[in-house]
């Protein structure tokens, strides 16, 4: 398989500068509360999904799995179900259509905590851009298959 060549052809030491300078551009996304994702976070998220894809064989899907299971807060996965639901254009898998993809799912993470009073009150779960992504692909998911009784029961 070229992909796992090209990924093998990484040293120990580039994967661990690479991610090392991932983690601290996610970290600096860490402490953003969603309710204003300013230029600033943007560009530490672009940031991050960029230090990773500096490695051979990483693109911005792999780089956002990887920072999505890092800093669910404020990287959701480019999964190919994401993109359909949130991108109007051609599906493609560049930095661009990412940071379009990741800002829309911060958004309406932002809206589904602004409308769960429970958020507010410190009481009920907070939605992050991962877990908008997750949602967006297990109805997408369950769509494809036609699975009619999970569909009601998600949407009742």
């Amino acid at each position: 398989n070229a992909l796992k060549k090209l990924l093998q052809s990484n040293t120990e030491e580039d994967v661990i500068k690479a991610s090392m300078l991932a983690f601290h551009h996610a970290d600096n996304c860490a402490n953003n509360d969603n309710s204003d994702f300013d230029h600033d976070t943007q560009q530490n998220v672009q940031n991050a999904i960029q230090s990773l894809c500096q490695l051979n064989g990483v693109g911005p899907a792999t780089a956002s799995a990887v920072l999505s299971a890092y800093c669910p807060q404020s990287f959701a996965f480019m999964d190919d179900e994401v993109i359909e639901c949130l991108y109007e254009a051609k599906r493609g898998y560049t930095l661009k259509i990412y940071m379009m993809v990741n800002d829309r799912c911060v958004g309406i993470a932002k809206e589904l905590n602004e409308a769960n009073s429970d958020c507010s009150s410190g009481g009920g779960e907070v939605w992050t851009p991962a877990d908008v992504g997750k949602a967006l692909w297990t109805v997408a998911t369950m769509s494809a298959r036609k699975d009619e009784v999970s569909l009601c029961k998600v949407f009742g």
